[in-house]
């Protein structure tokens, strides 16, 4: 058995040998014209580089969801038109210039809530700055979106400052109805005291305010305190200084949570950050004009091999079909 086996292995090589020595020219020549046809074709093309720039996005949406805002339709287009890509790539039509934009984008989410952008062109400053405001305008569309916790909440702090607001107008607006008080009771140590009191109370209650209605105090135990210090006091009705009080009140408020939604505001802005801004890059990332010439050759050899066994079985059903004849 073994020597039958070394038998075929031997009338195998020998079909090989005789195989190549029938076949060396196409064999030979044509791996060669492909590899000078792919080195000519890969000199014809331009250098290519890859500008990348990393997101972070944190839960809940994250960088899947961040991937998704950056390929919107809208935002896409909205890159096209900014830098003329139309133009830039030499096609007609946005529907073309926004596939050409595709072709050209990598966008992977990776761990850690890092969405990874990446641009190539034939400029690599121009695909820096094409990175850097994919990346800029997926973090605002992000942060409009008011989808992390930051985020959310700076807007409900922007929603109680508007009530805020209508209430300070609110409290203006009445205390001009019920009658000015006198400049002497305005500039005095009362009014500096009443004044404390509401500062102090929103101070207390900006964490937690609900509603129209500030928090109750002891008007009439304030008064009484006022009224030992100063005599102007008594000149003031309960409604006007229950009102002035609710206007000190507002103001000390409105501060407080200003005061908030501008941290809130830092916070949120960070919540959703670059990473890794994306830099001119040195080195091109294609064509693998190598690779190219190293494969062409390989494939036509393969091609090559193929013509010879196809000419070679071609050849024996000729003869077959003569002898049959």
């Amino acid at each position: 058995m073994e020597r039958q086996a070394e038998i075929v292995d031997e009338i195998g090589l020998i079909d090989v040998v005789c195989f190549c020595k029938e076949q060396w020219r196409l064999m030979v020549f044509l791996p060669i014209v492909a590899a000078l046809a792919a080195v000519a074709l890969a000199l014809s093309m331009q250098d290519r580089f890859a500008a990348t720039s990393l997101l972070l996005v944190p839960a809940p949406l994250g960088p899947q969801g961040g991937a998704s805002v950056l390929k919107d339709n809208a935002m896409l287009g909205e890159a096209v038109a900014h830098f003329e890509l139309a133009k830039h790539y030499d096609v007609v039509g946005m529907d073309k210039t926004k596939l050409s934009l595709l072709d050209n984008l990598k966008v992977t989410a990776g761990k850690d809530g890092l969405l990874e952008v990446s641009v190539t062109d034939v400029d690599p400053a121009f695909a820096a700055r094409l990175a850097n405001y994919l990346v800029e305008q997926t973090r605002q569309r992000i942060l409009g979106l008011h989808v992390t916790e930051q985020s959310k909440k700076y807007l409900v702090l922007q929603e109680r400052l508007k009530v805020v607001q209508g209430q300070v107008l609110e409290a203006r607006r009445q205390q001009k109805q019920l009658g000015g008080v006198t400049d002497a009771f305005l500039n005095s140590e009362s009014a500096r005291v009443i004044e404390s009191f509401a500062r102090l109370e929103a101070q207390m209650n900006a964490q937690q305010m609900e509603g129209n209605s500030p928090v109750q105090s002891s008007l009439l135990q304030l008064r009484a305190e006022l009224e030992r210090s100063s005599p102007l006091v008594k000149s003031i009705s309960p409604r006007q200084l229950a009102t002035m009080r609710d206007l000190f009140f507002y103001q000390a408020t409105l501060e407080e949570l200003q005061k908030q939604a501008l941290v809130a505001k830092a916070l949120m802005s960070q919540d959703v950050q670059v990473v890794l801004p994306a830099s001119p890059p040195l080195e091109k990332t294609g064509p693998k004009r190598a690779a190219m010439v190293l494969l062409a050759g390989l494939g036509g050899f393969v091609f090559a091999v193929l013509i010879g066994l196809g000419s070679k079985a071609w050849g024996s059903v000729r003869k077959r079909l003569q002898v049959a004849e």
